[in-house]
């Protein structure tokens, strides 16, 4: 783990934040279980779901993409040398986090388990406070007036 970096802990991760959120929702779906098909018909839900979960995982990979071409890690527990500006990062400053949270509330809605869905406001809370708001001290802090600009030029989410 680099010391110049935005986390220095293996939890501070998309898969600590999303998987807790995923294994509390099957938890309470469990114990209090609940449907969307009461008032919606799963072929609707699965049309619904399908284009968010598509959408997310293509945004995630298009992140990936443009970090690899310009030779940046895309884990937070590694250096950041450079901002990436260009393809989804033009349009939002989190596209990787952007991304998971389509695809998870696609997923949430496509598989019929609210229970997710109504996980997806705290998930998205927890991501805002746990990744995010450390990683944009550490690029303050490493690229100062940059990306001071950058972030006043591109929204957080979209």
């Amino acid at each position: 783990m680099d010391l110049d970096a935005a986390h220095h802990s293996r939890w501070r991760t998309a898969d600590a934040i999303f998987g807790m959120s995923l294994i509390l929702g099957f938890g309470l779906e469990f114990w209090w279980p609940l449907t969307f098909t009461h008032v919606i018909d799963r072929e609707l839900l699965h049309v619904l779901g399908a284009p968010l979960l598509l959408l997310g995982s293509a945004l995630i990979y298009m992140a990936k993409r443009e970090m690899a071409r310009h030779g940046q890690p895309s884990e937070p527990h590694q250096a950041t040398a450079r901002i990436v500006t260009s393809g989804p990062f033009k349009y939002s400053r989190n596209p990787l986090y952007t991304g998971l949270l389509l695809a998870y509330l696609g997923l949430s809605v496509g598989t019929d388990m609210p229970w997710w869905t109504l996980l997806f406001i705290p998930t998205m809370f927890a991501t805002r406070a746990v990744l995010i708001a450390p990683e944009e001290r550490y690029l303050e802090h490493k690229f100062g007036q940059d990306y001071l600009a950058y972030k006043r030029a591109v929204r957080r989410w979209l």
